[in-house]
């Protein structure tokens, strides 16, 4: 076993007991966030639990995590943790949420791991190495066209460098692309409706690295082409990230981007 498929066993081991640990508790709102995001204690509990479990495992090793360490450095090898993502889900018992981390060497995503408790599925991916569900690889169909499959969005934000209104008029002008659009409010489920092939293009604003970092890697390492909203190569942080599971669908993302300026 190469050291990336022992690190990435590890944290499939770690987020696991997460997932249990999370799913004897009850979700208890502690405030909110913003106006649109929620805080639970078990969203601390879990984190405090992950960042446990990585440092007794790996002492020198970074933390990136959403709730107390949202201000660590890309640096070395760093976890990148979401200890609980679609947390407005999760308060309110909808069962569309996961828990998921991703490690780092160099600055380069080498192993995710995102997990969801509710149905006891964990899909697992490395670089070079290609992504697995529950163990079995997965891969995205690239002859499908865009006519034939799902266009999944993100949640809407007011507050971004790409307007409400501008995303709204996106999905506008592509949902006559697609056979449907969705709209789950977790990285983490949408992501792997991508990589398994159940939708063929994701259009995120998320901006933070846990909630990205994860998904990205498992849809890149199954196939998924993507690039920035404005068609630039992606960089974490910015807002507005194409997912598609080939170059024919990701450009018509791409130009209805560009017609709406």
């Amino acid at each position: 076993m190469s050291e990336w498929e022992e690190r990435a066993a590890f944290l499939e081991t770690a987020v696991r007991e997460a997932g249990v640990r999370l799913l004897g508790q009850t979700p208890e709102i502690t405030r909110h966030k913003t106006a649109n995001d929620l805080l639970t204690e078990n969203d601390v509990r879990t984190e405090e639990f992950l960042v446990e479990r990585i440092l007794r495992e790996d002492p020198a090793a970074h933390i990136i995590s959403e709730e107390s360490y949202a201000g660590g450095e890309l640096e070395g090898r760093c976890y990148v943790i979401d200890p609980i993502d679609g947390t407005c889900n999760y308060a309110v018992r909808l069962p569309l949420f996961g828990i998921q981390v991703a490690c780092f060497e160099g600055g380069t995503a080498k192993a995710s791991v995102l997990h969801y408790p509710s149905s006891g599925d964990t899909m697992s991916a490395i670089e070079g190495r290609g992504t697995r569900w529950n163990g079995a690889p997965i891969s995205v169909d690239r002859t499908k066209k865009a006519g034939d499959g799902m266009l999944i969005i993100s949640d809407y934000y007011g507050d971004l460098p790409i307007p409400m209104r501008r995303q709204f008029a996106l999905v506008e002008a592509l949902q006559p692309r697609f056979l449907k659009t969705r709209h789950f409010g977790a990285a983490c489920v949408d992501f792997a409706l991508l990589a398994r092939g159940n939708a063929l293009a994701y259009i995120t604003y998320y901006s933070h690295i846990w909630d990205i970092a994860p998904g990205l890697l498992a849809a890149k390492e199954a196939g998924c082409v993507f690039a920035a909203v404005d068609g630039s190569p992606y960089r974490y942080g910015e807002a507005g990230l194409v997912v598609a599971n080939s170059e024919e669908t990701l450009e018509t993302v791409l130009g209805a981007c560009r017609k709406l300026g």
